[in-house]
């Protein structure tokens, strides 16, 4: 295979990696960017091993499996670095800050987003100086440096202004809000609270006004599995709005079009979504289905985590039924799933799962050892707001 063949093969599996992204189909995604690194390592490509490796950080965080995605953020600072990509090495730092404050390391945090604030200024990238201002300040929250904290967001919201963008001055207007309410400055703080959102208006409706855009573009160009696409962002965004009718008819849409694409994985998303805004409804016999026929298609598409997910969500959902029984077999499937895809994260909550739901059957040993074995899988994950879950669990079945 020709090194264009070999690139050009590892271009399009980091692509299809990060629209498994978007789709939350994190197994997916996470073969395509380990499968897209030999092509890159093949053609010499530093760049594509980077940002194979920035991505794969990415979704392990979201997984909150911190070690792994610490690894990879500095390889992929190491490979920027060799090729003196200041860009790069200043987008790996913030992340790598991000993932600091996760373990509450905010020494090593401040110094990641320090550096990432300089190397931004001199790849004069506005938007990521704004972004590090703003992890800046929410770390100096977090310490309780007020003055410092200020200084932040506001450089932050200046920089924002420049970018133009919307949401950031959103964001930041609405931490300054937080601030002033922790000084007691509440005439200040009333005033952000309503600029941010005025703000988080203006910038849903951009959000809906480009997606809606692109679906007619994918009309236009013929291109089903594209305006699934589009219709499930759509109907994610109608969601955090609450617009509760116009994201079932956006789902409902998608999965027709997913249908017709013969897109197995993307009729599974689009039935997760519509089973949480049934749950959303309390309309838990069709919530049931929607998670039943997810099952069904993740199992056609040998997605192992896929349903291992639904079947904790099935178990919820039973829970809130007080169908224990079937809720109890739904936590434990799943949790013999999670082994399977040696996902830890997901293991850690199946067995907090069923620690609630013994506790409920005044099965007490059992309830405490499922809590046990959870934190301690929690703390594998160093996962520090599962822990103090954990911890909560555990002092409420002593106080039995």
């Amino acid at each position: 295979m020709h090194a264009h063949n070999v690139l050009g093969q590892a271009n399009d599996l980091l692509d299809l990696g990060r629209l498994y992204m978007r789709q939350y189909q994190l197994e997916e995604a996470e073969k395509s960017f380990q499968d897209a690194l030999e092509p890159h390592k093949q053609a010499q490509d530093v760049l594509g091993q980077a940002n194979d490796l920035l991505n794969l950080g990415k979704l392990y965080m979201r997984r909150d499996q911190l070690e792994e995605a610490e690894k990879s953020f500095q390889g992929a600072l190491e490979l920027h670095k060799q090729a003196q990509d200041v860009l790069g090495q200043a987008n790996d730092l913030q992340n790598l800050g991000g993932l600091y404050m996760r373990q509450n390391q905010l020494e090593e945090a401040e110094i990641s987003f320090l550096d990432a604030l300089e190397l931004h200024r001199q790849a004069q990238d506005v938007l990521g100086q704004a972004n590090d201002l703003q992890s800046l300040g929410e770390l100096y929250m977090h310490r309780d440096q007020l003055e410092e904290a200020e200084k932040s967001f506001q450089d932050a919201l200046e920089l924002y202004k420049q970018a133009q963008s919307v949401l950031g001055q959103a964001n930041d207007l609405w931490n300054l809000g937080e601030l002033y309410m922790r000084r007691d400055q509440l005439d200040e703080a009333e005033k952000s609270f309503q600029d941010a959102l005025e703000l988080h208006k203006q910038a849903q409706s951009e959000a809906e006004k480009n997606f809606q855009d692109a679906l007619e573009l994918h009309k236009q160009a013929q291109d089903v599995l594209g305006q699934a696409n589009d219709l499930w962002s759509l109907g994610e965004l109608y969601m955090r709005q609450d617009q509760l009718e116009e994201a079932d008819k956006s789902f409902q849409d998608a999965l027709k079009l997913h249908k017709q694409a013969q897109d197995v994985l993307g009729q599974a998303n689009d039935l997760r979504n519509l089973r949480e805004l049934y749950m959303h409804r309390d309309q838990l016999e069709e919530a049931e289905k929607s998670f039943q026929n997810a099952l069904e298609l993740h199992k056609q598409a040998q997605s192992i985590l896929g349903q291992a997910n639904d079947l904790q969500s099935l178990g919820e959902l039973y829970m809130r039924r007080d169908q224990l029984e079937e809720a109890e077999k739904s936590f434990q499937d799943a949790l013999e799933l999670h082994k399977q895809a040696q996902f830890i994260l997901g293991q850690a909550n199946d067995l907090q799962d069923l620690g609630i739901l013994y506790m409920h059957q005044d099965q007490l040993e059992e309830a405490e050892k499922s809590f046990q074995d959870a934190l301690e899988l929690h703390k594998q994950a160093q996962s520090v707001h599962w822990q103090a879950n954990d911890l909560r669990n555990l002092g409420e079945l002593y106080m039995h």
